[in-house]
């Protein structure tokens, strides 16, 4: 099947290159593709599929990819699921500039051309922390907002909250390199922010929702009736993702095996943690690490 290119020409403005889409189509399945342009694609809720490097990722709310230019991919949904997901196109000209040293080792590769980008990232996915995913749906907004009713200024407008954007995706790659993923303390003392941070702090080690409900002073079964309506999510599966999230960064790090990340973050079988993992992602420990592991120099 031939690859689909989409030129900046065709999609963009010349005047000014970028463009905001959402998908929320349960009947979407893009073609294979690559731009000649950056794409970010966020998920802003749900869960559906991103076909990159010859992978089936099942991606959900906070997952962010930054697409560089002649990176081949497709978005899909998957059936019976909802979803919304929001595209941010732009020519890399728009930003360079704004993005010199520190940003050299993480974000310029990615604004790199095509011909430029041989020896460099072609994408970066991050799963935006809980704490920050709603910073990043704001400026998402705030962007679409100046973009569509287009104001004296809007082109600038646009171009700041876009920086600011990057700015918060190279902090949160670079917060994953440097150590574990952890809940920042809150003003709001709520019962189950005290256990979430609790999670953070201690994903490690094994927690029963019995301890969870004893943080929170409730009893067991209506402590997880509430976490589940606070959070959205199961107390197990909510731990799990914690888990899985801190062994993505570990793996992108490239530092230990499989089996020892596993057991690092608190999975005592090795079939559990591949399991877990694939759920949550689509594809197993050891092609993640394949796919988006550090490179070799």
């Amino acid at each position: 099947m031939d690859t689909h290119y989409f030129r900046s020409r065709d999609q963009l403005s010349q005047e000014f290159p970028f463009k905001i889409l959402r998908y929320t189509s349960q009947l979407l399945k893009q073609p294979l593709h690559t731009h000649e342009y950056i794409q970010i694609a966020y998920v802003l809720k749900g869960v559906c599929n991103h076909q990159l490097r010859g992978k089936s990722l099942t991606v959900s709310r906070g997952d962010i990819f930054v697409i560089s230019p002649g990176t081949e991919h497709g978005i899909s949904a998957i059936e019976d699921k909802e979803y919304e997901m929001v595209l941010l196109d732009f020519m890399p000209i728009l930003v360079r500039d704004q993005l010199k040293p520190p940003f050299s080792d993480t974000l310029l590769p990615l604004l790199q051309q095509p011909e430029d980008s041989k020896n460099s990232p072609l994408h970066l996915w991050l799963h935006i922390s809980k704490s920050k995913q709603l910073l990043v749906e704001h400026l998402l907004q705030d962007i679409q907002d100046e973009f569509e009713h287009r104001e004296a200024g809007y082109e600038f407008a646009v171009r700041i909250s876009l920086i600011k954007l990057l700015i918060m995706i190279d902090r949160e790659f670079r917060k994953g390199r440097r150590k574990p993923a952890r809940q920042p303390s809150l003003a709001n003392q709520h019962p189950i922010d005290e256990v979430k941070r609790y999670i953070y702090d201690n994903f490690s080690q094994d927690i029963p929702l019995e301890h969870g409900a004893m943080i929170a002073n409730m009893a067991p079964a209506y402590f997880s009736h509430i976490f589940k309506k606070e959070t959205g999510q199961t107390f197990i599966d909510f731990m799990n993702e914690v888990r899985i999230e801190r062994a993505m960064e570990l793996i992108r790090q490239d530092s230990h095996t499989i089996t020892h990340i596993g057991f690092q973050v608190g999975f005592h079988h090795l079939s559990h943690f591949i399991r877990t993992f694939k759920k949550r992602t689509g594809i197993t420990p050891t092609e993640y690490k394949k796919t988006f592991g550090t490179p070799k120099t």
